[in-house]
């Protein structure tokens, strides 16, 4: 079995190479990841058409099919590798450690389609710390010929076995500045649970079906607070058209939470 790092996304809501991000201390996201995949295996490839981001000595797999996402790299790894199964780890996963990988490669089930681990968030099965064999990877194709491109229920629909996450944060990914600012908060200031009083008005009350909620929350933002919200109840408003508060007072999206804290997300006023 073959480890691939999937380096080749566009990046577009970061606005940047997540790949070439500086971590807290300053290693690039993608040598991180790499030396983490070398810590479990010397047989690993890195899916991307910039191959000049990739450390010498690293095999590189070009993505033929770019702008397909993670199925457009399965289906070129099958292609390139028939007979293997492939453990498939996301360059975004800033938390994701060796103990997380070597619980997902010793739980691996030759005999099903695929092993993962189940979202801490909705329990649905995370495409980009999978292992998938190479039965399941010939229907890549077919789902990209097909228009599906979703890498989630591409696995989903391959029934796999799902494992609880050792570390819960481990697969939390990061899309925008305000996720990273998120990760980097996590990586920095460890992950704690903590439970938090939220608040909803306006169009959040109505999606949300309540005024306020008790919630335990291992974010450390109240921008990660929204996302694992947002996430879980499939709220419908963004980020930056919302403000927020804690405990009475407007406050930045990178404000640390506290134990108890009373925490409000206020959508835009009609009209206005």
């Amino acid at each position: 079995m073959k480890i691939l790092i999937l380096a080749g996304g566009k990046s577009k809501r970061m606005g940047r190479d997540k790949a070439l991000i500086e971590r807290p201390d300053g290693t690039r996201q993608l040598d991180h990841i790499i030396a983490l995949a070398q810590s479990i295996s010397g047989d690993i490839l890195v899916s991307t058409n910039s191959p000049e981001i990739v450390p010498s000595g690293i095999p590189v797999l070009p993505d033929l099919n770019p702008g397909d996402g993670p199925l457009g790299a399965l289906a070129s790894f099958h292609q390139a590798y028939p007979a293997e199964a492939v453990l498939l780890i996301g360059c975004d996963l800033f938390l994701l450690d060796k103990a997380t990988i070597e619980q997902l490669i010793n739980a691996h089930s030759p005999d099903q389609s695929a092993t993962c681990f189940k979202s801490r968030i909705d329990a649905r099965p995370e495409p980009l710390c999978a292992i998938y064999e190479s039965s399941a990877l010939t229907k890549a194709s077919s789902s990209l010929a097909s228009n599906e491109y979703c890498a989630r229920h591409f696995l989903e629909a391959l029934h796999p076995k799902s494992l609880d996450l050792p570390t819960p944060a481990a697969l939390d990914n990061a899309n925008t500045p305000a996720d990273l600012e998120e990760a980097f908060a996590k990586i920095t200031e460890g992950v704690s649970n903590k439970s938090v009083k939220v608040l909803y008005f306006a169009k959040l009350r109505e999606e949300r079906g309540l005024d306020e909620e008790q919630v335990e929350t291992l974010a450390c933002t109240a921008a990660g607070l929204y996302d694992e919200l947002s996430f879980r109840h499939r709220l419908s408003l963004k980020l930056d058209s919302l403000r927020c508060a804690r405990n009475g007072d407007f406050c930045e999206w990178n404000t640390r939470l506290q134990p108890n804290d009373e925490i409000v997300f206020i959508p835009p006023v009609a009209g206005g």
